[in-house]
């Protein structure tokens, strides 16, 4: 227990230390009402500091509640529950990327709690749950998005509570267990729309018979369908405000997420798949493609999830491996038969990977509990995660960046690039992504740096005059046109939408 408590405190530690990345951008623009008063301020052709650029990072006494609600309307993808609790805590007296991150760091500190939770509602006493507990707590992948100011700590947390809430109200029947798991399920559909798959998934479960029958009871008996369907008919009427912005917002929905279309290939996302299993027990390298030898440890993990699928009580052992199946098929799935990248973001299978580790830990848990030499074989293992699970923690606290900030991750050593030049001007045209990378490099950037972005594309450029060096990012034909054919953008390494024209 003291290990556990230490090792989840990591996750508040440093919280401001990785870089803030395009998408946690955007979590405060929304938070605090900005979004188009930041597309405005960016491209009106001014010349800005970093600091004005970061005043959209901040609050403004001016916008209420109000703007928060419309900006995360305009973005229906994003279900509310996170950044509505992440305005509450701006008010708190943090910095404002310490508050929001911090709201994650406080789910992500339930989550080996809630591993608990719930299988020492499938499984009963024993080391079992404490080993789920250990498990989840030492592991880097939840470390990471328990300091990411983004909602997906949330949604894990509401997965595993509710399936935990699930089982308890099948075990007893009682009107308080079945009014918990339809809390939970409504806080979870406000928390992401992927939640949605947790209802076929316990509906398939309750289906399994998965509920501690007493001796000579019926199965039929066993199985509180009726409660079930209230609970979830009470959380989806509940869940109906969001369920119309949603709909009334589709198109933008859709254009908003049309960029995990992009083909990469059946083989990348299966490697990318086995990286994100892997990267939840080991994490050793900031970069995207974990090294070749981690990817040892899914010999280890399979023979856990072996030992889990044959040895597991029926019908419990069922809940976690639906909850894998479901988040794993519907995220590599479209990948494979329609081409897609959403495989490359393990943030869209974290149900998945949690319920693998869950797996795994039964079979840690059920040996130790053993009288045989399985039983130190077992413990080694579980040793050998919690090594490795420090080693992947403390690497991470003392890192600049890490992989999970995407194509963000490269900005801290662009902006060191940019501030030893004399009289640089960064230069920004429009497009998808400009706005969420240039509040990201703001926030490296000296006071002297200046940016300037222009106007629509297709109206004629023309760059302010007393700049040397020029940085851009991702720049349009007419920006190309006006700086010339004799200076030349060289793109800079690790980067695919920066570029440097020397003086």
């Amino acid at each position: 227990m003291i290990l556990l408590i230490l090792v989840t405190g990591f996750r508040l530690i440093g919280l401001d230390h990785l870089p803030v990345w395009h998408d946690e951008v955007f979590t405060l623009v929304r938070v605090f009402g900005h979004p188009a008063d930041l597309w405005e301020t960016l491209f009106s052709g001014r010349l800005l500091t970093p600091d004005e650029i970061l005043a959209f990072q901040r609050p403004d006494p001016s916008k209420g509640w109000d703007e928060t609600l419309r900006a995360l309307a305009e973005h229906p993808e994003h279900a509310p529950l996170y950044y509505l609790l992440g305005r509450w805590a701006t008010t708190l007296p943090l910095e404002p990327v310490t508050a929001l991150r911090g709201t994650s760091a406080a789910f992500g500190l339930l989550l080996p709690l809630a591993a608990f939770w719930l299988m020492r509602e499938l499984f009963g006493r024993g080391p079992v749950p404490w080993v789920a507990a250990a498990v989840v707590a030492f592991s880097p992948l939840h470390l990471l998005y328990a300091q990411e100011a983004r909602q997906y700590a949330l949604w894990t947390l509401l997965v595993l509570t509710s399936s935990a809430a699930l089982q308890r109200a099948l075990d007893r029947n009682r009107p308080r267990d079945w009014w918990l798991y339809g809390l939970m399920m409504t806080l979870g559909l406000y928390s992401h729309l992927l939640f949605a798959l947790m209802v076929p998934v316990h509906a398939a479960y309750i289906g399994l018979g998965a509920t501690r029958l007493s001796e000579g009871q019926s199965r039929k008996r066993g199985l509180p369908v009726r409660a079930w369907l209230l609970a979830v008919i009470a959380a989806g009427v509940l869940f109906l405000p969001w369920m119309f912005a949603l709909v009334s917002g589709f198109g933008d929905a859709v254009g908003h997420t049309q960029w995990m279309e992009r083909a990469v290939g059946a083989q990348r996302n299966l490697l990318a798949w086995a990286g994100h299993i892997t990267r939840a027990f080991l994490d050793v390298s900031p970069h995207a493609d974990p090294p070749t030898l981690s990817l040892l440890l899914l010999g280890p993990i399979a023979v856990g999830l072996i030992v889990y699928l044959f040895r597991a009580p029926r019908p419990r052992m069922w809940l976690p491996v639906l909850i894998a199946v479901a988040y794993l098929g519907v995220v590599l799935g479209p990948d494979l038969l329609l081409g897609g990248s959403r495989s490359l973001h393990v943030r869209y299978g974290l149900p998945a990977v949690v319920a693998v580790q869950l797996m795994v830990a039964w079979g840690i848990g059920s040996a130790l509990a053993r009288r045989d030499r399985m039983r130190v074989l077992a413990a080694a293992a579980l040793a050998l995660i919690m090594v490795f699970g420090v080693i992947s923690q403390w690497r991470i606290l003392q890192a600049e960046t890490w992989w999970t900030k995407h194509f963000s991750a490269s900005n801290l050593e662009v902006a060191r690039l940019v501030n030893a030049r004399d009289r640089p001007l960064v230069a920004v045209s429009p497009s998808g992504v400009a706005a969420g990378e240039l509040v990201s490099l703001a926030y490296h950037l000296d006071d002297r740096v200046r940016i300037w972005g222009h106007g629509d594309p297709g109206a004629p450029v023309t760059l302010p005059d007393g700049f040397g060096s020029l940085l851009l990012l991702l720049p349009s034909a007419e920006l190309g046109a006006a700086i010339g054919p004799e200076r030349v953008a060289e793109p800079i390494a690790g980067s695919w939408q920066w570029f440097l024209v020397p003086r």
